[in-house]
């Protein structure tokens, strides 16, 4: 399986243009979406390798042996040992001996299952167990621990939980793609945890402090200056995600959304309409 293909790459791509491939291409195959689960499984596979440095290397490596066939040491029939070629089906006996160490390692199938968290789940990490059905009929059942940060469409891999069918073969290996379940409250850029602080009209005019819920359920205090505008953003660091790869966190983005309620009671109305006269006063003489 060639991953640069997969993800649209040259084999020289940075580990930047890497990961701005597979966001591109997660976004627009995932599940949720209504994209093709199979196609976002080996984009998955594919980022899961090459967007780590050393599993890069590993697999660059693998792959260059693959591509000369760990034939680099054979012999033509201007050197002494072609008369045991022509014994041997045109091969000479030690050509096994020389290409020992060029050989690529054959195992069994890598298996792919999907796993669904929601979002709570995805900020603290979490353990749970999945069964899946092995290709020799058997079924195997696997305790994945989640690591607290995890983000949606990245795969946790399980070495020798694969398939097992050809027992003169190592097993291969389980790839575990997380799915994270959008939330109504809660979203996620980046590192980064993105609340919605609602307030009416009056709020906003005169200012508020109000309380907001973390994904952890904490609370969080959060004090409104009077005037604030639609979208303006509250940044709270080290309240976000912990990157799985650093171990640091990023941030907790409190989105302010202005609510206008549709007022109907005569009563209101012309109690509202007073209040506006007097802003409009005010505004006035400000200028």
């Amino acid at each position: 399986m060639d991953y640069y293909s997969i993800l649209g790459i040259s084999k020289n791509a940075s580990q930047d243009e890497i990961k701005k491939a597979y966001k591109k291409l997660a976004m627009k195959f995932h599940p949720d979406r209504g994209g093709d689960t199979q196609k976002f499984q080996e984009i998955s596979q594919a980022y899961d390798t090459l967007g780590d440095q050393h599993r890069r290397a590993q697999y660059d490596a693998e792959q260059d042996a693959a591509m000369h066939g760990g034939r680099q040491f054979h012999f033509h029939s201007n050197n002494p040992f072609d008369p045991f070629g022509q014994m041997f089906g045109g091969r000479s006996p030690f050509d096994s001996f020389f290409n020992q160490g060029q050989r690529v390692r054959q195992k069994n199938k890598d298996l792919n299952i999907r796993i669904v968290i929601n979002i709570k789940q995805s900020y603290s990490g979490t353990e749970l167990e999945a069964s899946y059905n092995l290709p020799s009929g058997k079924t195997q059942t696997v305790h994945i621990k989640v690591p607290a940060g995890i983000d949606n469409g990245q795969v946790i891999r399980y070495q020798g939980m694969g398939d097992d069918s050809n027992p003169s073969l190592p097993r291969g290996d389980l790839n575990v793609t997380v799915v994270v379940e959008p939330d109504s409250e809660f979203q996620r850029r980046g590192d980064d945890l993105i609340t919605f602080l609602h307030i009416n009209p009056i709020e906003a005019m005169t200012g508020c402090t109000k309380i907001v819920n973390h994904v952890d359920n904490t609370g969080i205090k959060i004090n409104i200056k009077p005037g604030v505008l639609h979208g303006t953003e509250f940044l709270n660091r080290g309240f976000g995600f912990k990157n799985i790869n650093s171990g640091y966190p990023g941030n907790l983005i409190i989105q302010v959304h202005i609510d206008v309620p549709a007022v109907t009671d005569p009563v209101m109305i012309e109690t509202l309409k007073k209040i506006q006269d007097e802003i409009n006063n005010l505004s006035k003489s400000n200028t």
